[in-house]
């Protein structure tokens, strides 16, 4: 059987997977719904503040868009966290992710078990540092750019959840911290995280 010129194209365009161009696929509209219905979490001990800059698209006073490095900026981190388990240097502790559920162990305990949105498939990225006086894990992960969704997660290291958040990917640029708080870059917008070390437990 022969195809119109137009049917082979938009065959050829489709892939037989589902796939589309160049691999980049595409998520199902429920799957950006849930996404986006996924309910954000934000601790007491934790304050969040949206802060304008001045980015135009093209980035600004040397912001661009990081991906695969996007917690570089953190003591400890890593581009990807898989099935394998993930030391986390000086605490004891294993993280691992599989099938969306983000898992953090120690010496065989579940200290956090997170269960992401279908459309966050990709291994995630983690990062640990001290802010705030507290040691924090810092977990992100990006969906397909077809649907431009971040998970964005902060724990302290005994397991308890501070941040946890969907956010679109004009909103996570890159992600920056210093001694008191973390920053989420965005274009045309700085998420600024302040850990509150006061109202942290002993």
């Amino acid at each position: 059987m022969r195809l119109a010129p137009l049917a082979l194209l938009l065959l050829l365009a489709s892939g037989c997977d589902g796939a589309g161009v160049a691999g980049a696929g595409r998520d199902p509209d429920q799957g950006k719904i849930e996404a986006d219905a996924y309910p954000a979490f934000i601790s007491p001990r934790l304050s969040e503040s949206v802060l304008p800059n001045p980015c135009n698209g093209q980035g600004f006073a040397g912001l661009s868009q990081h991906f695969d490095d996007i917690l570089r900026a953190f003591a400890f981190h890593r581009e990807t966290v898989g099935q394998t388990p993930v030391e986390l240097p000086d605490h004891a502790l294993q993280a691992s992710f599989k099938n969306h559920e983000f898992l953090v162990k120690k010496h065989g305990e579940v200290l956090i078990r997170e269960d992401l949105p279908s459309v966050f498939a990709a291994e995630p990225m983690l990062g640990t540092d001290v802010v705030g006086g507290v040691e924090v894990i810092v977990l992100t992960d990006r969906a397909r750019s077809t649907t431009g969704r971040y998970f964005i997660a902060i724990y302290s290291m005994d397991g308890t959840p501070l941040y946890k958040k969907v956010l679109k990917a004009w909103q996570v640029w890159d992600i920056d911290r210093d001694a008191q708080h973390i920053d989420v870059l965005g274009c045309g917008e700085t998420r600024r995280l302040l850990v509150n070390q006061k109202t942290m437990p002993p």
